[in-house]
């Protein structure tokens, strides 16, 4: 089980991630536990029930890379190795946390939700970061989360958008290459699940083609579709009208993340 404490504008939240089911947490304004296993009633709590992909990683090494697609996953990490992109663990979170803050921008998200964003120090003391480098130049990475036993998915971001059609296609093999070098890390610490972070249901993704196709490229690493139930408790009042006022400017209540 991993603890994550994060400001978010004046608020203190902690994220309780790794667990099974939800329970009351000390000296914070809000309290989120994100995809847990079991589904309960906890008082205060709300539930919402999503899914998410996990790959097993006691399996053989080679048993995983065979379960990958091969003309989009397995396609597209040998050819970023042919291409020279070069792997990066634990180096760039001042970059990556700007990258994170400039895509989500580019995406259209107000502003409340950028600043939601995880600030670099706090990507550093609890995730474990790996990017790609390609000439000088970093395309993106992706941070994780890890507690010996489980590791998953937090923060994705590149430079994917406003490019090339070749440097998009580039990008987008490093992804892929990222990812299995996520996964042959974690196996070899002895990590035995590997937990993308979250997929969209089939009726947001039959609604957006954006989820459909971020679904579809999880997916293409062979991973098993689980059900989880993430839960959020607000202590403060101040909290629940932030929340309040951010779903009449968004047109709909959606938490602080």
């Amino acid at each position: 089980m991993l603890s994550v404490e994060k400001s978010v504008l004046l608020f203190k939240v902690k994220e309780i991630h790794f667990s099974e089911h939800p329970y009351d947490v000390e000296g914070c304004h809000v309290v989120s536990f994100p995809l847990c296993r079991d589904k309960v009633e906890a008082d205060g709590f709300t539930r919402v029930e999503s899914l998410t992909s996990v790959i097993d990683l006691t399996q053989d090494l080679d048993e995983i890379w065979r379960k990958l697609d091969k003309k989009s996953s397995r396609y597209s990490i040998r050819r970023a190795q042919q291409d020279g992109i070069n792997l990066r663990i634990n180096r760039d979170y001042d970059e990556f946390y700007q990258m994170n803050k400039n895509l989500l921008k580019n995406k259209g998200f107000s502003t409340i939700y950028v600043v939601g964003v995880p600030k670099a120090d706090v990507m550093e003391k609890y995730g474990t970061l790996f990017t790609a480098e390609h000439k000088g130049e970093t395309l993106g990475g992706h941070l994780y989360l890890e507690d010996g036993a489980n590791i998953k998915l937090w923060y994705s971001a590149s430079k994917r958008l406003g490019v090339d059609r070749d440097k998009a296609t580039l990008i987008g093999n490093a992804n892929r290459l990222l990812h299995w070098e996520a996964i042959k890390y974690a196996k070899d610490k002895g990590i035995k699940e590997f937990d993308w972070g979250g997929l969209c249901s089939q009726e947001e993704a039959d609604k957006d083609e954006r989820l459909k196709a971020i679904n579809s490229f999880k997916l293409s690493f062979g991973g098993e579709i689980v059900t989880y139930y993430s839960y959020q408790k607000v202590y403060s009042k101040a909290y629940e009208l932030a929340q309040f006022l951010y779903g009449l400017a968004s047109g709909g209540i959606r938490p602080v993340k």
